[in-house]
């Protein structure tokens, strides 16, 4: 697997490459609702939907705008053996393919939780495990998040996402962000599987109501 590798210089790059690259491509860029507070002591496993190919990079701008936490983001190995520099920003591969690149991924991702810094790490994956339409239901997710969990065994905030882009009358798209609530979990006491899946469905049906009703929410990135 292709573990990450962080670099100070990456982030220099990249945080005003991307800044201008979301300005060319969206006509904003909003959070819509509040950000719920997580414990700083303990790591965030933050669990977005996967719907577009933009997703990484805004789970990326969410971090430096609202959470400002070392990232980690697993990809697929071989989007990520085609563009190395992510691993710079904290990407590190998973091959679905392979039993033992998966094992060896899921152990790597327990150990990011593990890891003692202050503020503890951000570890996001998308617990669909691929690229799917928005509004495909029911929502299955993965068994790699109770991989990871029992793996690390001790207490991490877990954080649904749920993001949503919306073309809304502007000649470019917006992109629209609503977070649930935050989830202390227990190694591998939680939920399960199933009721995280609901509260996605949930939130992400909230989100688009939101849209609709054209609620004012925060902007975070904007075109000049």
């Amino acid at each position: 697997m292709i573990k990450a590798r962080h670099a100070a210089w990456a982030d220099w790059i990249f945080q005003p490459y991307l800044t201008r690259l979301c300005r060319r491509h969206f006509h904003a860029i909003c959070l819509l609702g509040n950000v719920p507070e997580t414990n700083p002591d303990l790591p965030l496993l933050l669990l977005p939907n996967h719907s577009t190919w933009w997703d990484g990079f805004f789970v990326y701008l969410l971090n430096k705008k609202l959470f400002r936490r070392r990232l980690y983001l697993m990809m697929l190995e071989g989007q990520l053996a085609r563009y190395k520099f992510f691993s710079r920003l904290g990407a590190y591969s998973i091959n679905p393919h392979s039993a033992g690149s998966i094992k060896n991924s899921l152990r790597y991702s327990a150990d990011i939780l593990n890891e003692k810094i202050a503020p503890r790490p951000l570890l996001c994956i998308f617990p669909q495990g691929e690229l799917l339409p928005w509004d495909k239901r029911p929502l299955v997710y993965k068994n790699g998040l109770k991989a990871i969990l029992c793996g690390y065994g001790g207490k991490a905030n877990l954080l649904p996402l749920a993001i949503k882009t919306d073309f809304s009358n502007e000649q470019l798209p917006n992109t629209f962000f609503l977070f649930g609530e935050n989830i202390i979990v227990n190694g591998n006491k939680f939920g399960g599987m199933q009721s995280l899946q609901e509260i996605e469905e949930t939130l992400l049906t909230d989100l688009k109501q939101r849209i609709i009703q054209k609620e004012k929410g925060r902007m975070l990135l904007g075109r000049q």
